[in-house]
């Protein structure tokens, strides 16, 4: 699903075209935004605005990207970031489960075609070739990889799988080992098929079921009952049913990775880099009136008298991966952000990158006079606004492929 998805599409029409109303004829607005220029090349970024970010990123202490998915380039800003930031650990959308087998699976490069072909989303946005190289280096790099999401519906055969290799019953492992084989068949042909996107096993699983689980498994080691209690708390996340399930799981997940860093003397928080689709790592909680894991990390920052830096990137035009299904040549699609209802709203911002540019635009100064009532914007956009520090976009996208 793409960033900023969720959000109502006809309310998105009515502030993109009061968005550029106001700021097309608004000498305020127009002179608050100034572009600073950076471009990529084989030796990494450089330009005023590279200069500029890398200044902004040795001032923090979290640094927090909300992504457009799908877009190949972002995993390479991503890398470029952590070259200069060096997080303790990078936190992204994914579960705790999967973060480490993607730690593992990383570094084995020559393994990576065959894995997929059994496994093809085990990764959720990881299984796109460029996220799993931000893996690799991150890897490399001694840096951990923190997931924080809700159990994975997209794989339940390799968490089964990983379920049954952690018991010490063997009742129990091939109980565990019988589903992950039941759920790895029935799901692997449904992935390069969208019409049955609704039949992952995943949206079937049962409370009762996996309640009965935990009865087997109450011997069993803390790590194996945790790993089942987080299915259980999954399944309405599985089913859309609750979005505030599901932000509540990253919050707790992110207490749980920090706590060996709080204590009741001090708050003493890693360097943290966070990669996320955009709703979840604004500092405020006004993109979905919900209090997102960005806001928590801007929170705990500042506790810790640091600093958070909220990043939004994405590109303007080429190509882009869909998500869906795990097929290159239908998955990845063309693409121009001027027809996307999401963000088409930011025009006054994208209208000004020309060719293979990138630009960083400091949306603070347009914050503080939003703040203090000398400028108005859409409701919409002010939400982005208020929410991210700095905005990046780049002129020329490609559609992250799946690893085959």
């Amino acid at each position: 699903m793409k960033i900023f998805k969720s959000l109502i599409i006809l309310l998105s029409l009515i502030n993109t075209s009061t968005a550029l109303a106001q700021t097309a004829k608004n000498p305020k607005f127009d002179s608050l935004v100034h572009k600073r220029v950076f471009y990529y090349d084989t030796k990494g970024f450089n330009g005023e605005g590279w200069d500029s970010l890398r200044a902004e990123i040795n001032k923090a202490q979290i640094v927090l990207i909300g992504e457009q998915h799908g877009e190949a380039e972002i995993p390479v800003f991503t890398m470029k970031v952590a070259d200069v930031f060096k997080p303790e650990a990078l936190v992204v959308e994914i579960d705790p489960y999967t973060a480490g087998k993607l730690k593992e699976t990383s570094l084995n490069t020559v393994g990576y075609s065959s894995y997929f072909k059994q496994n093809p989303y085990d990764f959720a946005f990881y299984s796109y070739q460029t996220e799993m190289e931000l893996a690799r280096q991150m890897t490399l790099a001694h840096t951990d990889i923190w997931g924080l999401n809700e159990i994975s519906f997209l794989s339940l055969g390799t968490f089964f799988n990983t379920l049954g290799r952690l018991a010490k019953s063997p009742i129990n492992r091939d109980l565990a080992l019988k589903k992950a084989k039941e759920y790895a068949i029935h799901d692997r042909p449904i992935y390069k098929n969208i019409d049955r996107y609704n039949d992952f096993s995943a949206y079937k699983l049962k409370a009762s079921m996996v309640d009965s689980l935990l009865l087997s498994f109450r011997n069993e080691s803390n790590e194996c009952k945790k790993m089942l209690r987080d299915l259980r708390a999954s399944l309405p996340i599985f089913t859309n049913t609750s979005y505030a399930a599901r932000t509540n799981m990253m919050k707790k997940n992110l207490l749980n990775y920090l706590s060996p860093y709080i204590t009741k003397d001090a708050i003493n928080i890693p360097k943290l880099l966070f990669k996320f689709g955009a709703n979840h790592v604004g500092r405020t909680d006004d993109l979905k009136g919900s209090f997102e894991v960005g806001n928590l990390a801007d929170n705990l920052a500042d506790a810790s008298g640091k600093l958070s830096l909220h990043i939004l990137v994405f590109g303007k035009i080429g190509t882009i991966n869909q998500m869906a299904p795990v097929d290159n040549t239908q998955a990845i699609i063309p693409y121009d952000v001027s027809t996307d209802k999401e963000l088409d709203m930011f025009a006054p911002f994208y209208s000004q990158i020309q060719g293979d540019e990138w630009a960083l635009f400091d949306l603070r100064p347009l914050r503080d006079a939003i703040g203090q009532g000398k400028l108005k914007v859409s409701p919409y956009l002010g939400k982005f606004i208020k929410a991210f520090d700095v905005l990046v976009i780049f002129g020329r996208t490609t559609g992250n492929r799946f690893i085959e």
